[in-house]
Order: structure tokens, then C-alpha cells, then sequence
């Protein structure tokens, strides 16, 4: 079996502040890639914070000029990315990952589907697992709260879709 080097790229992510976090992305991305990684996992809602009430009002499309720019880092590193955003798509908000390949492709995306009670009021559910083939082997994604004890069959969804590797964006709530 390949080894892979995942970096784990925890930083800080401000409310409604997507030009500084993705800038600390940016900068994540690029030592992950300096230390050799193939991967790298980033938080979850990294552009606007997870249930920040920007939410409701600077939510952009999937492509789109957030889910770009990790795009275009990717290719410039050559490093896979999986990373947390949040998606406009028509009426709908949701909690979304995906997975970028090292030429700057979106491979994958996932809304999450174990939207806490606290982000209902922000985040649709989402309603589909599904795992990609890449040099690594099959990749599934989920997010934070989708391995919470009470939605634990996605996981093992993700497993009997044959997945080999699974990322997780998360945004823990403490300090």
C-alpha cells in the first residue's frame, strides 16, 4: 500500500472574514506543500466561520471565486486540498467540502448531512455520500459532525463504498 502525507492545516478562521482566512489557507497550503505533504485537510466553513451570520448574505456558488482561489492553490503547490466552505446554491445554504486535486480540479463535493440543531438556521441538509478515485486510493469525504455517535453510519457508508481514506473538515467550538 502507498504511503500518503496528509497535512493537517488548523487555522484560524474569523466570522465573516473569507479574504483574511482564505489568506491563511493560502499560507497553510503552502507549507503543507514545503513539508511534502500530498494532502492537505482544512477546517470546515473556512471561508465565513461556521454558523457566522454572514452565512445568509455572502454564501457563494460552488464554483465560485472562494472555492477558486483553494483551486488555484492547489495547482500552484501541487497538493490535493480538501477544505470546508460554505455554498450558495439557488435559495439553499450548505456546509459544504470538497476535494481539489494537485492541477487545481474539484474532485468531490459534499454538503453535510448531520447539520447540528444550532445550524439549521444557516445550513440545508445534505442528502448524498459518494467516494472519488485519485493515486491515493478511493476518498471519501465528511464533515465534523457527520462522525458524531448518532450519524456514524455515514462513516460507514463512506467504508462500504469502498473508501480508503476519509477527510473530515471540522470547526470545533472551543477556544
Amino acid at each position: 500500500m502507498q504511503q500518503v502525507k496528509i497535512g493537517m492545516g488548523q487555522l484560524l478562521v474569523e466570522g465573516g472574514e473569507p479574504t483574511r482566512n482564505l489568506g491563511r489557507a493560502g499560507d497553510m497550503v503552502e507549507e503543507a506543500a514545503n513539508r511534502q505533504c500530498q494532502i492537505i485537510l482544512l477546517p470546515e466553513c473556512l471561508d465565513l466561520g461556521w454558523t457566522h451570520p454572514s452565512a445568509k448574505t455572502e454564501t457563494l456558488p460552488i464554483p465560485g471565486h472562494y472555492s477558486d482561489q483553494l483551486c488555484q492553490f492547489a495547482g500552484d503547490q501541487h497538493i490535493y486540498i480538501c477544505a470546508g466552505l460554505t455554498e450558495q446554491d439557488e435559495d439553499r445554504v450548505y456546509n459544504t467540502a470538497i476535494l481539489i486535486d494537485s492541477s487545481g480540479n474539484i474532485l468531490l463535493k459534499y454538503r453535510k448531512i448531520n447539520v447540528l440543531d444550532v445550524g439549521l438556521e444557516f445550513y440545508a441538509i445534505g442528502q448524498s455520500l459518494s467516494v472519488v478515485e485519485t493515486p491515493f486510493g478511493l476518498i471519501g469525504i465528511n464533515i465534523c459532525a457527520d462522525n458524531y455517535v448518532d450519524s456514524l453510519e455515514n462513516g460507514h457508508m463512506l467504508a462500504r463504498m469502498g473508501a480508503q481514506i476519509s477527510l473530515s473538515p471540522s470547526s470545533w467550538t472551543v477556544d
